[in-house]
């Protein structure tokens, strides 16, 4: 893990910002729930208690189950959980976006086995998210319509970032327009199996039409055949590539996002 000082390094890389996206998120997927809970609890009280007392009292278990799960979140940032730093990262990388421009890129994956094909978890159109077990194992695939330089970046639920091409087999990011590129292809001599935790994975492809090093270092150094970075690493690793593409002309580079839920 990259830190510097002491103390806990996602104190500075996660912040309060962060911490309420999270609340919100889980608001949000709560909300039937959460809605629930108050239909029962504002006819009781108002009954009871009558509406000058009811009211108050809504209010306070509103702002009081917000704060619950204001320091929660937080606590799950700073104990590093590592489904919390996966979901703020994967909205972070997600920024990285841009509309269709004078060439495109794609990223898929697809299941590799009886076991994993049997069940419905393709990944088609961009947006929707495939799903898949631990265990399955699958092929990660990308192709471009131009001559371009491509970087893919694997983002997993454990919130570590891997950078799957250019890796140390491959290390010209140079791919051919219409030719299609497998991770692991019949080179690579091993298979892609998923790992967990539960949790959301995301791959994301950049391509670029003039070679651009999106990131200083691409390559692992120790030899091994990916480059991978712990969340706080990963969370300045993202920072630097979306400033590096917002300098890049709107029509000179593209991207794709695959997602793909990893259930137990």
């Amino acid at each position: 893990m990259v830190s510097t000082g002491s103390g806990n390094p996602f104190r500075d890389i996660f912040g309060t910002k962060e911490v309420i996206g999270l609340v919100a998120r889980k608001l949000s997927s709560q909300a039937l729930l959460f809605s629930l809970a108050v239909i029962v609890i504002l006819p009781v009280t108002v009954v009871v208690l009558g509406p000058a007392i009811s009211i108050p009292i809504l209010f306070i278990f509103l702002v009081g189950t917000v704060g619950y799960l204001f320091f929660e979140q937080r606590d799950k940032v700073q104990k590093e959980d590592p489904q919390t730093l996966s979901r703020i990262l994967g909205v972070r990388i997600k920024t990285i976006q841009k509309s269709p421009g004078a060439f495109s890129v794609r990223v898929w994956t697809a299941a590799d086995g009886a076991g994993a094909a049997s069940r419905d978890i393709g990944v088609g159109p961009k947006g929707k998210i495939g799903r898949y077990r631990v265990g399955d194992k699958i092929d990660v695939r990308f192709q471009a319509d131009s001559d371009c330089y491509l970087t893919l970046l694997n983002l997993g639920t454990s919130g570590k970032l891997t950078i799957l091409f250019p890796n140390s087999l491959h290390r010209d990011n140079f791919i051919k327009a219409g030719q299609i590129h497998e991770i692991p292809g019949d080179e690579y001599g091993f298979e892609y199996r998923i790992q967990g935790p539960a949790g959301v994975e995301t791959l994301k492809a950049i391509a670029t039409l003039e070679r651009v090093e999106i990131l200083e270092n691409q390559i692992a150094a120790d030899g091994t055949l990916f480059l991978t970075q712990e969340p706080t690493a990963a969370a300045r690793d993202i920072e630097v590539v979306k400033r590096k593409v917002e300098d890049i002309p709107a029509a000179a580079w593209a991207e794709d996002t695959c997602r793909f839920r990893v259930d137990i």
